[in-house]
Formats: structure tokens, C-alpha cells, sequence
């Protein structure tokens, strides 16, 4: 490998780029774990598929840096990069690519584990769930094999001067791959979306969550920009025109990331987010001298002023699916004492799901 450091501009000015990105997304990451230890929330399987993710990331961004140090990324191929580092970095756009994959993959499963523990109990977002999942995936694997097999023999990526090797149509091939990842982020951002607006919540609080779980809106436009990007890549010079698909495609992982981790900050947001969209769910009622009688569907429950008499009242459900306990992955309260906001109306899979109907009758 070569020596270029930051010599070339076009290189510089990508590896500012995806350095500070970087550091952003590793910032999100390290804000949801912690965000989760302020709620005494233990790591479910969405966050530590989150952690891997970032952790390829963090790897895709060294690869990224090396091939600018190292390869001579944004400086003519030949002139003065040598053949040798040019094949340095054909081996590394290969590397980039089965990461690029994966690493979405994994941010867009851990949105839908999410997803499926606030809404999981709705037959039709589980189905809705599993079939996004299994599409992602089967994207992520074209990803990966497409890497390795658009030429032939493999050795061919790197070394055209193999005998009877060939590509196919590497360019079309990125954009195609780059479209249906767009399918695939429309596809993850809309499956909470109709569950949302079941909720019972003020308007600007719905809108607010909608806006939260539709980031990926901005990672979808920068996808749009790195397809645009992707065909202009000349193999003849690949290493001045390979920069900004090499930016892109680093930055669209790290804003993936950071919209993933988003929805799960909302505590450590909430002082200096409006409080009606983000506020607690938590209300006080304060009676002037009436006394309340809640009439549910079995019991009967009597509420009094304070000041005639204190009682510690709980209403609680003794119908529980299989024994199961309500998840411990929480939407909570700014106060803590809110278990799951989002699911007002549904419970996480195998939790306790309470349905009551109330009539106020008040004298004087």
C-alpha cells in the first residue's frame, strides 16, 4: 500500500465528513444505552443489534479512510496511484459493500424489534413485521453476494488482467441494489405509522411521534443522492471518481443509526424538546367536594377528596395471557411511573392488555 495521507482535496473533504457523522452516530448509540440505564431498562435485542451495527459502521469508516491514505482514493488511477494500491481499493469497495448491507440490515431489525414490542400484539403488524423482515434481509444477502459474484472469477474484482474473466454491469447493478434499499426504508418507516394514530394522544403529541419514527425520511434522501452518485463511477479511473459514492454511502449507514436511536432519547430530549410533544402522560384530577364512582365492567370503585378521608386505591386486571409479564422494554414517563406510553390502546406480546369503560356521577 501506498503512503497519499490527505494530499487529494476530494479525499480530505470525504474523510472530514464521515469523521464527524461518525462521531454523531456513535453519540446516538452511546445516548440510547444510557437513556435506557436512566429508566432502569435492561438491553433488549433491538439495542445490541444497534451496537453491532454501529460497531460495523465504526469498521466501514476505517476501511473508507484507508482507502484514501492507503489507495490513493481521490487522486487519478495510474497517475499517481500505483497498480497496486488501485487493487488495494477494489478490494476494499468490496468490503465496504458486504457492510453497507449488513449494517442496514441490522439498524432496520432493530427498528422492527422495536416496533414489534410497542405494537406486537396486532396480528396484522406482526405479519406486517415479518415479511418486511424477511425482504430486508433477502436485500442484504443480494448485497453481499452481489459483491462477490458480479464478476467472475472473484479474483476478477480486483485483477482485470485474469484470461477469460469478466463484470457484468457494475454501475447498474449499484443502483438497482441502491433503489430497493429505498423500497425496503419506506417499507420499515411506514409500519408504525397507522398504530400511532390509534393512539389516544393530543394531536401535536401523534404528530410529534410520527415525525420521531419518520427520520429515516432524510437517510432514504441521502440514499436518493448516493444512487445519483453511484453512476458516475468510471472503473478506468476508479479512484477519482469513487469519493463521494464512498461519502455517501458511509454517511447513509451513520444517519441510519442515528434515526434508529432517536425514538429511544426521548428522556434525555425532553427538557429541551416542547413538552406537548414529548410531555408525560401522567395526569392529576383534583375534586372540588365531589365525590366519584368508576363503574367498570366488574367492579366498583370509590374515589373521595383527600381531605375527607385519604385511600390508596389500585385497579389492576386479573387476566393475564399464559401467565406472561408486560415486556421490559418501556416508552416511559419523564417521572418513570408510566410503564408503556405508545401502547394505550394494544400491550407488548404476551402482556396485560386492561379495557374499561367509565361512567362519572357526580352530587353535591
Amino acid at each position: 500500500m501506498g503512503s497519499y495521507g490527505l494530499q487529494s482535496k476530494e479525499g480530505r473533504d470525504i474523510v472530514i465528513v464521515i469523521l464527524v457523522f461518525g462521531w454523531i452516530a456513535i453519540l446516538s448509540t452511546v445516548l440510547r444505552v444510557i437513556s435506557r440505564r436512566m429508566r432502569k431498562v435492561g438491553l433488549g435485542l433491538d439495542d445490541y443489534l444497534m451496537l453491532l451495527a454501529t460497531c460495523m459502521v465504526v469498521v466501514s469508516t476505517i476501511v473508507v479512510i484507508m482507502t484514501v491514505t492507503k489507495g490513493g482514493v481521490g487522486l487519478h488511477a495510474l497517475d499517481p496511484v500505483a497498480w497496486a494500491d488501485i487493487e488495494f481499493v477494489l478490494k476494499m469497495i468490496i468490503v465496504c459493500q458486504a457492510l453497507y448491507g449488513v449494517g442496514l440490515a441490522l439498524v432496520k431489525t432493530s427498528m422492527m424489534i422495536l416496533y414489534y414490542k410497542l405494537f406486537g400484539t396486532k396480528k396484522s403488524m406482526r405479519f406486517a413485521i415479518y415479511t418486511t423482515g424477511a425482504i430486508v434481509w433477502a436485500w442484504a444477502l443480494s448485497i453481499v453476494l452481489e459483491s462477490f459474484l458480479l464478476c467472475h472469477p472473484i479474483r476478477y474484482n480486483w485483477d482485470p488482467t485474469i484470461s477469460g474473466g469478466g463484470c457484468g454491469n457494475r454501475n447498474a447493478a449499484f443502483v438497482v441494489a441502491g433503489v430497493l434499499n429505498m423500497v425496503t426504508d419506506f417499507m420499515v418507516m411506514s409500519l408504525p405509522i397507522p398504530y400511532i394514530m390509534k393512539l389516544q394522544l393530543p394531536i401535536g403529541r401523534k404528530l410529534g411521534l410520527v415525525i420521531t419514527f419518520s427520520l429515516g425520511l432524510f437517510v432514504s434522501a441521502v440514499s436518493m443522492v448516493r444512487v445519483v452518485s453511484l453512476l458516475h463511477i468510471n472503473f478506468d479511473d476508479v479512484t477519482y471518481t469513487l469519493p463521494l459514492p464512498l461519502m455517501w454511502s458511509i454517511v447513509e449507514e451513520q444517519l441510519a443509526i442515528v434515526a434508529g436511536n432517536l425514538p429511544l432519547l426521548r428522556r434525555i430530549f425532553s427538557s429541551i424538546l416542547p413538552g406537548s410533544w414529548i410531555g408525560s402522560s401522567h395526569r392529576r384530577t383534583h375534586s372540588q367536594g365531589q365525590s366519584y364512582e368508576f363503574s367498570g365492567a366488574k367492579k366498583n370503585y370509590a374515589i373521595t377528596r383527600m381531605d375527607q378521608g385519604s385511600n390508596k386505591s389500585e385497579i389492576t386486571s386479573q387476566t393475564m395471557k399464559n401467565g406472561a409479564q408486560i415486556s421490559q422494554t418501556r416508552w416511559s414517563d419523564d417521572d418513570g411511573r408510566s410503564d408503556i406510553e405508545l401502547t394505550f390502546n394494544v400491550a407488548p406480546p404476551g402482556g396485560i392488555q386492561i379495557s374499561k369503560d367509565f361512567r362519572v356521577d357526580s352530587s353535591e
